[in-house]
């Protein structure tokens, strides 16, 4: 019986011993249970529909506040800030809203029937269908309301809702996914790569080897990021062949100069996860410690930087954190570039956010690392 006893104990001893064990049996599932706890899956999503008000009276401003939350409800459409009419059925087209509604300057008047315009993405009619169900029921509420008709009395003819298909140009899922994968593996071959293979080398000894030699931390880590560069432009050359000859992926519809705009992104890109990299593999003395530290880093940005989920489904104090994260920056500008057609001068916003965290991350590499 000691000798189990025994046995137990030094086996429990090595495990809590293990931080790499530690991490993949307890931390691990803590961060995906906290990270998808914050994803609103289980709860009704508002499609997303732009409003123009023509009329401008009490009826409309009560359809309105209805279907916005105005009167202490839950939104029931995710109505966008602009009510210009063209610039609505653009993004309607472009994929970024579901459907706009028009409504008529009679409305709201007994003298004639109203007319609501819906102009939707045809690859969104189950959201549209939804929406039309909404807005039936409201404006059923809307009318009894404003011209005082008891609850119990059937109200027809006054309000119709004519349905107007457009076909959309933007990609839909796959166009949106296929920009963050590619993003997110920009991250995990830059990062990954340089943090494993740095702690290989040192606690084989080659690191201290180099120290001997005329070669500078800033000579190494420079050589360092060009290799790895390298590797990344072509593996995100392939990921995007891959994503238009596999998944159908349109990517940059109308500009062919995209091939060469992408590299000063991918480099951007690399530069700043690389740089994390090797400020990680300076911190780590074993690839035991390095795997927990890395995955520490990368399994949030994974989840919460859109790559595979839009921030729409997470909560707003999240996405408020999560826009600043450095792969938020880069699935935002790859997928503009892919999916839009959108030069890199255009990506002002995200470029800046790179450079920022590459020179954070290039001071902490320099700073942290080490020869053994």
């Amino acid at each position: 019986m000691r000798i189990y006893q025994a046995f137990i104990i030094a086996e429990l001893k090595m495990f809590f011993r293990d931080r790499a064990a530690l991490f993949w049996t307890l931390a691990f599932p803590t961060v995906m249970m906290v990270v998808f706890g914050l994803f609103n899956f289980g709860s009704f999503e508002p499609p997303e529909v732009g409003i123009v008000d023509k009329a401008k009276n009490e009826a409309s401003t009560s359809l309105v506040s209805a279907l916005t939350g105005g009167y202490g409800g839950e939104p029931l459409f995710n109505v966008p800030d602009s009510e210009d009419e063209q610039s609505l059925k653009s993004e309607v087209e472009d994929g970024e809203i579901t459907a706009v509604m028009v409504i008529p300057e009679n409305f709201g008047q007994s003298s004639a029937t109203s007319v609501i315009d819906i102009t939707y993405d045809g690859r969104k009619a189950q959201e549209t269908e939804i929406a039309r169900t909404i807005l039936t029921q409201v404006l059923d509420a809307v009318f009894k309301d404003v011209a005082q008709v008891p609850a119990e009395y059937r109200v027809e003819n006054w309000a119709e809702i004519s349905l107007t298909e457009v076909a959309g140009r933007g990609q839909g899922y796959t166009g949106f996914v296929v920009p963050g994968i590619v993003s997110l593996s920009i991250m995990q071959s830059a990062l990954f790569g340089v943090v494993f293979t740095l702690v290989r080398l040192r606690n084989q000894g080659v690191l201290k080897r180099l120290h001997a030699t005329p070669i500078s931390p800033k000579h190494f880590l420079a050589g360092t990021l060009f290799t790895r560069l390298l590797l990344l432009i072509m593996q995100t050359y392939v990921l995007l062949m891959v994503g238009i000859f596999v998944s159908g992926v349109d990517v940059s519809p109308g500009y062919a100069m995209f091939w060469l705009e992408v590299i000063p992104l991918i480099i951007l890109g690399g530069v700043v996860f690389a740089s994390l990299g090797l400020a990680i593999s300076g911190i780590a003395k074993t690839e035991n410690t390095a795997a927990p530290l890395a995955n520490i880093v990368t399994l949030p940005m994974m989840f919460l930087s859109g790559v595979f989920i839009p921030h729409s489904v997470i909560p707003d104090w999240v996405v408020a954190f999560a826009k600043w994260l450095p792969l938020t920056f880069l699935a935002d500008a790859m997928r503009e570039m892919v999916n839009s057609g959108e030069t890199l001068l255009i990506q002002g916003a995200s470029i800046l956010g790179l450079a920022v965290w590459a020179a954070i991350c290039f001071a902490l590499a320099v700073k942290a690392f080490r020869w053994e």
